[in-house]
């Protein structure tokens, strides 16, 4: 069912309901279309570390500093490696921990250290040098959304409904602010969007609120979709994407409900637009880009929400991630071992290159990171490779006077 390889750890409960009151829905993958790609991947590296499920994987991120790049697996194991191809396993990982406790969300980067969260709730700052614990903070319950860092303090959500303030530099709790949850809700919890002293969270019920950083008081408070449906898989409104605050405007994307733009001083609504989605979008100056339920990218108008463009040839192909490349592509990969670049203006398909690892193909990429010309894919085999991209032998071969005409100079990704 597309639901429990979507989001995995739907409750028991919502599997029956399924089972029991819904047709069985099929959902077969979008053939790719034949293309002459300008780009290829080159493997710099490799690190495997230990198996996962794709459904364990909502909240595990890379990080990286000018070195060193940092990722972990629900197992336990976080490991730093360095950035630059050292030939060997030993000597490409510069240290690797496996903690008691599985690792759900992070790593995330403060000052010299990291933040990861556990399944049994704990809440650590780790050091960047040697993967040691600088504090531990327990919290109520498993920690599942990214850390996001802002005047020295940490907020965090766990999957009990509440959002925690911690102080950075010592992991005392400061305040705990908490939101009824529905029966039935999505596995994850996208992490707070934070500006000027304000943080901004979109709920397992549909709304979205503004918080006071310092206190934990509510400010203002908005339903951005209501339920609808006669089962509660039927009403699940999560809002599962991180929320973007740009050029004075709050976006929001809610599963089974709509795509809004917000005021963020009050919460009053600019445009709606009915979209299905859980994923991490990206705005830049005058677009918004997404991914919908169905694997359909979409991008809509700033200002007005107009659609401008649909992609429908990576549909039901379990799309993970969305970064800008450059100034004109996006970067995303698919469930299914491949990696795609797409025009920013019409959402056409550029490049394609395959994730292909040293004993095996195709595997499922549950999150891809891009700086620059680098790519990073982590899969469920718990492969970590790091890639180059560079111009295809289709490429070069049509185009002998200019290799590099198609990888200019290029500012880095935006994640």
């Amino acid at each position: 069912m597309h639901l429990s390889v979507k989001f995995g750890t739907l409750v028991i409960a919502a599997i029956l309901v399924a089972s029991c009151t819904q047709p069985k829905k099929v959902r077969i993958p979008t053939k790719l279309v034949e293309m002459s790609s300008p780009y290829s991947l080159h493997l710099d590296w490799q690190v495997q570390m230990d198996a996962f499920k794709y459904s364990d994987s909502e909240g595990l991120y890379f990080a990286e500093n000018a070195e060193m790049i940092f990722f972990g697996v629900p197992s336990g194991e976080l490991t730093a490696a360095w950035k630059t191809d050292k030939g060997r396993w030993t000597d490409q990982v510069k240290w690797q921990r496996k903690f008691n406790e599985p690792i759900i969300s992070g790593p995330a980067l403060y000052q010299q250290s990291l933040i990861v969260g556990t399944a049994k709730g704990s809440l650590m700052r780790l050091s960047q040098e040697d993967g040691g614990i600088e504090w531990q903070t327990e919290l109520s319950s498993e920690v599942l959304s990214r850390a996001v860092l802002a005047d020295g303090d940490i907020f965090v959500r766990t999957v009990d409904g509440k959002l925690y303030s911690v102080r950075a530099e010592t992991g005392k709790i400061n305040w705990v602010s908490e939101h009824p949850l529905p029966n039935l809700s999505l596995r994850g919890a996208a992490p707070v969007t934070y500006n000027d002293g304000t943080l901004y969270v979109g709920w397992e019920s549909g709304k979205v609120e503004a918080i006071d950083a310092q206190t934990g008081e509510m400010k203002w408070q908005t339903q951005v979709v209501i339920p609808r449906g006669r089962t509660d898989l039927e009403r699940l409104i999560d809002i599962q994407a991180e929320l973007i605050l740009n050029k004075g405007r709050l976006y929001v994307l809610a599963y089974h409900g709509k795509l809004v733009a917000l005021n963020p001083d009050n919460g009053n609504l600019f445009w709606a637009r009915d979209v299905s989605g859980f994923r991490e979008f990206l705005v830049d100056d005058m677009a918004l880009y997404l991914v919908d339920e169905d694997d359909i990218l979409r991008s809509f108008d700033l200002y007005n929400g107009t659609q401008l463009w649909k992609q429908e040839n990576f549909k039901y192909r379990l799309l993970v991630d969305l970064h800008f490349y450059d100034s004109s592509q996006i970067l995303l990969a698919d469930g299914f071992g491949y990696v795609h670049w797409i025009d920013k203006i019409d959402g056409t398909p550029v490049a394609r290159a395959a994730h292909i690892e040293k004993d095996l193909s195709g595997e499922t990429i549950v999150r891809i990171w891009s700086n620059k010309h680098k790519v990073y894919l982590q899969d469920t085999h718990g492969f970590v490779s790091a890639y180059t991209v560079k111009p295809s032998d289709w490429y070069e071969f049509n185009h002998p006077d200019d290799p590099m005409g198609i990888l200019k100079p290029q500012s880095s990704a935006v994640n």
